[in-house]
């Protein structure tokens, strides 16, 4: 028997609504036509919700996504840290993966693109955390040695299992030394 997967997908606010309505159509064709069975739930969490709701991602919202396969997001307006840094949080979603590979007869700047990169995505100054002094603004960039082990050995394992030869790593020690 196949499995029927859950698959959330939170429509978002100003473009999420249209390209939340594109990746629909996608997932229908990809459903329809090559045997991958999923039901898709269309959530709205974001501007809108907080507005209408005073939350911008409802309990019942996240319990559902907490509970489904998979969850495409559309952009959400200035409620952004409300919705997607409490999903990363609560799901622990720590990497950023981006693939990114060039195909035979598909225009592209070099025909041998073909690498990952992987970011971590719960810390730094993905937290959110942001404060005032007069009139300057300051965000915290929190790096913690736990979260940095944990994504260079993801980025290994990604590079092992894609039998890729190497890692890089990006940094700037030379101006930040603590972070």
């Amino acid at each position: 028997m196949t499995k029927k997967y859950q698959i959330s997908l939170i429509t978002g606010d100003g473009i999420g609504p249209e390209i939340s309505e594109s990746a629909f159509s996608i997932l229908q064709e990809i459903h329809d036509n090559m045997g991958i069975k999923f039901e898709i739930k269309k959530l709205e969490a974001g501007d809108t919700v907080l507005k209408n709701t005073g939350n911008a991602l409802s309990e019942e919202t996240f319990e559902i996504i907490k509970n489904s396969d998979a969850c495409l997001k559309a952009p959400v307006g200035e409620s952004a840290k409300d919705v997607i840094v409490y999903l990363r949080r609560m799901l622990d979603l720590y990497a950023n993966i981006r693939p990114a590979k060039s195909y035979p007869n598909t225009p592209s700047l070099r025909d041998d693109i073909d690498l990952v990169i992987v970011r971590e995505n719960t810390e730094d100054l993905y937290t959110g955390e942001e404060f005032d002094i007069g009139d300057t603004s300051v965000a915290m960039r929190i790096i913690s040695e736990k979260a940095s082990k944990r994504i260079a050995e993801y980025a290994f394992k990604t590079a092992t299992q894609r039998k890729m030869k190497k890692v890089t790593c990006v940094h700037k020690s030379n101006v930040m030394k603590k972070t």
